[in-house]
C-alpha cells in the first residue's frame, strides 16, 4: 500500500526545483501577454501625444500606428513552430532581450525612418511573447491547473483594454509620453530574469526546420498583416475608394488562402486546417472573432463617448471603465466553477445573454451619461465577455488533439489580433456614417423651421445638432453590438456536447 501511495502522489508532485522552473515558466509567459496587451492599448490611446512628440503629421502618426500592431502578425504565427525547434529560452530569451533594448531607446529615436523602423520592431518583437503561451502553460502545469491559467490568460486583455485607458492618460500627464516605453521595458526585464531562470536550455531541431516549408510560413505571416494593414487604414482611407486599402485586404486575403491550400500538399505542414473543419473548433474562433467586436462595446464605446461628448480626459473617463475589471476578477472563478461542472455551452449563452443586455442598456444613450451611467451596462457585459472568452479558449483547446495545437495556435492569431481590429475598424466606420446621417436629417428639419419663418431663435443649433447626432451614432453602434451577439449566441447553439477533458472538467479520482 505505501508503494501504491508513493507511486500517486509522484504523479501529482515534482522536485521543489523542477516544480520552481515550470511556475516560472507559466509566470514568465503570462507576463508576456500582459506586457503585450498593456503596450498595444497604451500605445493606441496616448497615440496623438506620441505623435506630437514625436513630430509627425497625423498621416505619418496613422501609418506609425498600423506598422506597430501590424509587426506582430509578422511573427505571431510562426512563433509556436519556432518554439518547438529552437526551444523557448532560444526564442523568447533573445526576443525579450531585444525588446529591453529597443523600448529603452525608443523615446530617444528621431528622424522617420528611424521611428517606423524601432517601432516595427517592438511590434515584431511583441509578437513572440503570446503565442508560446498556451503549449508553455499545458506543458508545465498539471491539468487541473490549466483552466486557472487560462482564465489569466483571458484576463490580461480585458485588463489592458480598460484599465490602459486611465494608465496611458496618468502617463502622458504626470510621468511624461516616455513612460508608455519605460513600463515595457521594465516588464521586459521582469521577463528575461524570469525566461533564464526557468526555461531550460534544448537541442535545436534541425530536422524539423529543414522538412519545414519557409515559403508557406512566410505567405500567411505576410498574407496577415496586410489584412492587418488593409483593415486599419480602411476607415481613414475610405475602404474601397483607396486601392492602398484594396490592394492590401485582397493580396493579404489571397496569401493566407494560398498558405492554407499549400498545407495539404506540404511534407511538413507547420499549421494544416484539417482541425478547423470540426465543428467545436471553428465555430468557438469565429465566436471569438466575434467577441472581438462586443468587446468594443466597453473599450471602445464608453471611453469615446466619454470624450466626444463629455469632454472628458482619458484619467477620467477610463475610471468607468475599471469597474469592468473588478467584476471579472470576481466573474472568472465562478465561470470556472460553471465551466467544469455543468455543459460549457450553458455558460456561454449565460454570458452571451448578459452581453446583450449590456447593449441593449448603451442603445437607449443620452447625451447626459456620464461615468456614472455606464456602470451597470459594464457590469453586465464585463461578466458576459470574461465567461464567452476562457470558455470558447477552453472548448477549443478540449476538442483538439494534442499534436493539433500547433497549429490552432497559429490560427487563434486570426481572432486574437484581427478580431479586435475588425472589431475597431467597423464601428468607427459606423460611428462616422451613423454620425453623418443623423447630421444630415436634423439638419433638413432645422431648415425648414427656419424657411417657415417662425419668429424664434435657432442661435447655437448647430452645436446641439452635432452633439445629437454623435448621441445617436453611439446608440446604433451599441445596437450593432447587440446584433453581433445576437448572432454569436445563435452560432453557440450549434456547439455540440464537449468530451470530458481537464480543461473542461476536473477527472474524477
Amino acid at each position: 500500500m505505501g508503494d501504491v501511495a508513493t507511486a500517486r502522489r509522484s504523479r501529482h508532485w515534482l522536485p521543489d526545483g523542477m516544480l520552481t522552473r515550470r511556475i516560472g515558466s507559466v509566470v514568465a509567459v503570462l507576463l508576456g501577454t500582459l506586457t503585450t496587451s498593456l503596450f498595444t492599448r497604451d500605445f493606441g490611446v496616448s497615440l496623438a501625444d506620441i505623435r506630437g512628440a514625436y513630430g509627425l503629421s497625423v498621416d505619418e502618426g496613422a501609418w506609425l500606428s498600423t506598422v506597430t500592431n501590424a509587426a506582430q502578425l509578422l511573427s505571431a504565427p510562426a512563433v509556436p513552430l519556432c518554439v518547438v525547434m529552437f526551444g523557448p529560452r532560444r526564442i523568447l530569451g533573445w526576443s525579450a532581450s531585444a525588446f529591453i533594448l529597443v523600448t529603452a531607446l525608443a523615446p530617444m529615436a528621431s528622424g522617420m525612418i528611424a521611428i517606423f523602423v524601432v517601432h516595427s520592431t517592438i511590434g515584431f518583437l511583441l509578437g513572440c511573447f503570446v503565442p508560446a503561451t498556451l503549449a508553455i502553460v499545458f506543458a508545465n502545469l498539471s491539468p487541473r491547473y490549466w483552466l486557472f491559467a487560462l482564465a489569466l490568460y483571458s484576463l490580461r486583455l480585458t485588463l489592458a483594454l480598460h484599465t490602459g485607458v486611465s494608465l496611458s492618460g496618468w502617463f502622458v500627464e504626470d510621468l511624461g509620453w516616455q513612460a508608455i516605453y519605460w513600463q515595457a521595458t521594465l516588464f521586459g526585464i521582469a521577463f528575461l530574469l524570469l525566461a533564464l531562470v526557468s526555461f531550460p536550455q534544448r537541442e535545436i531541431g534541425w530536422s524539423l526546420f529543414s522538412r519545414t516549408n519557409k515559403g508557406e510560413v512566410a505567405m500567411f505571416c505576410v498574407g496577415l498583416t496586410l489584412v492587418y494593414v488593409g483593415l486599419d487604414q480602411g476607415n481613414r482611407l475610405d475602404w474601397l475608394a483607396s486601392g492602398t486599402v484594396v490592394a492590401c485586404l485582397t493580396g493579404g486575403m489571397l496569401l493566407v488562402l494560398a498558405a492554407v491550400v499549400w498545407q495539404f500538399f506540404s511534407r511538413v505542414p507547420f499549421a494544416h486546417p484539417a482541425a478547423l473543419l470540426r465543428r467545436n473548433i471553428h465555430m468557438p474562433l469565429i465566436i471569438v472573432t466575434l467577441f472581438g467586436v462586443t468587446s468594443g462595446a466597453t473599450s471602445v464605446l464608453i471611453p469615446n463617448f466619454l470624450a466626444v461628448v463629455g469632454h472628458l480626459k482619458p484619467e477620467q473617463s477610463g475610471a468607468a471603465l475599471w469597474g469592468v475589471d473588478l467584476v471579472q476578477l470576481v466573474a472568472l472563478p465562478v465561470a470556472i466553477w460553471s465551466i467544469r461542472r455543468a455543459d460549457p455551452r450553458l455558460t456561454v449563452a449565460g454570458g452571451l445573454l448578459l452581453v446583450m443586455f449590456g447593449c441593449w442598456l448603451g442603445s437607449g444613450i443620452t447625451h447626459d451619461w456620464r461615468a456614472g451611467d455606464f456602470i451597470t451596462m459594464s457590469v453586465l457585459i464585463g461578466i458576459g465577455n470574461a465567461a464567452v472568452l476562457l470558455t470558447m479558449i477552453a472548448m477549443t483547446v478540449a476538442n483538439a488533439a494534442r499534436e493539433e495545437l500547433i497549429s490552432i495556435v497559429a490560427y487563434i492569431q486570426i481572432p486574437r489580433v484581427l478580431g479586435p481590429e475588425l472589431g475597431l475598424a467597423i464601428l468607427t466606420t459606423l460611428l462616422r456614417k451613423r454620425e453623418a446621417v443623423a447630421s444630415v436629417l436634423a439638419g433638413s428639419n432645422v431648415e425648414r423651421v427656419r424657411g417657415s419663418a417662425l419668429d424664434f431663435h435657432i442661435s447655437g443649433m448647430g452645436s446641439v445638432i452635432r452633439r445629437e447626432a454623435t448621441v445617436l451614432s453611439y446608440a446604433d453602434a451599441w445596437t450593432f453590438c447587440f446584433w453581433v451577439a445576437a448572432l454569436a449566441m445563435l452560432l453557440a447553439m450549434f456547439l455540440r456536447r464537449t468530451p470530458s477533458h481537464p480543461l473542461v472538467k476536473l477527472p474524477r479520482p
